[in-house]
């Protein structure tokens, strides 16, 4: 009869320190593990088994939502719609990154940059792709075509430069410097995020002032804004793990709850464009001009290549890391 022997855990002192999470104090895995280790562990409970879920199953579901839209407005063919393409691709990449990444970060300490690399890079093409979907479906009706809306989408492009450059820097001062490196990385998400959400601040601000009657699209909005409060909140916290440590080692502590915060976010902002996208589609085609190739999937590709590159001369320089 076929067994298979599910790795063992450990305690915090037992793992070298790059692997210590605040306020964690067991349920470590190896910190050699192999390949296959790291995918038994995620059927067995450990401190990442959760975080590993709470982003793999909802990347699915994205998945799912994506196939649906596919088929049912046309995405490939109706240019109208290519900057949803472009959202929904990055929007269903960054929740399996994570997974991936928390899956196999315990293969070795350099095996652990380099996945978080490419989380923080798959983070930073999905506030891109927000700027898409932003960009093209809910703008404010007087900035279309201003300015600010035909450099919306560049200038996001370049915002995930410096978000992914950032937040793989922070990684370096990790040990020396903890309370620094928490600073950049936290500013380095926040930094894309505001301004991706400058014209969902900017219509909800306008309908506060003027007492408007809220949409279904500007309700969604506030959902999303209130749970990426939370998620930020949460990154930057440590609780409730922090105020009792080894109390929430396996369920509850602030990374768990931080992927579902993000997870119920996002999944409010894509009803909340798609709502935009349906109401104020005849306006919008009136009033912009058809997407193109090069302004939709020639910049979304830039980016792509931009910010692998970015991981690769990251990872080269894991060598001479302190």
């Amino acid at each position: 009869m076929l067994t298979v022997k599910l790795p063992r855990i450990f305690r915090v002192h037992q793992v070298p320190r790059i692997f210590w999470e605040d306020g964690i104090m067991s349920g470590y895995r190896h910190p050699r593990s192999s390949a296959l280790d790291c995918v038994l562990s995620s059927f067995q409970m450990t401190n990442e088994t959760v975080n590993i879920w709470t982003h793999f199953l909802p990347a699915w579901y994205f998945v799912w939502r994506f196939l649906v839209l596919s088929s049912s407005l046309e995405l490939c063919w109706e240019p109208f719609h290519w900057p949803l393409l472009i959202y929904l691709l990055l929007l269903c990449l960054y929740p399996f990154a994570s997974s991936c990444a928390h899956t196999f970060s315990s293969m070795s300490a350099r095996a652990r940059h380099i996945c978080y690399f490419c989380d923080y890079g798959a983070l930073s093409l999905y506030s891109l792709g927000c700027a898409f979907a932003y960009g093209a479906y809910a703008m404010p009706d007087h900035w279309v075509s201003s300015v600010l809306h035909r450099y919306f989408v560049p200038a996001a492009a370049f915002n995930s430069f410096v978000c992914t450059g950032l937040s793989c820097y922070s990684r370096f001062p990790e040990l020396e410097r903890p309370r620094l490196s928490k600073v950049l990385r936290t500013a380095a998400f926040v930094y894309p995020f505001l301004y991706d959400n400058i014209p969902l601040f900017y219509r909800l601000l306008f309908c506060l002032w003027n007492n408007c009657a809220w949409s279904e699209a500007v309700a969604g909005y506030c959902y999303h804004l209130l749970f990426a409060l939370l998620t930020g909140f949460l990154f930057a916290s440590h609780l409730p793990e922090r105020l009792a440590p080894g109390r929430f080692d396996y369920i509850g502590h602030s990374h768990q709850l931080f992927h579902i915060c993000a997870v119920l976010g996002t999944h409010f902002q894509l009803e909340a464009v798609l709502c935009d996208l349906h109401s104020r589609r005849a306006w919008l085609r009136r009033h912009l001009p058809v997407p193109s190739l090069p302004g939709t999937f020639g910049t979304a590709g830039l980016a792509l290549l931009g910010n692998a590159a970015i991981i690769g001369a990251f990872t080269t320089a894991l060598p001479q890391a302190p």
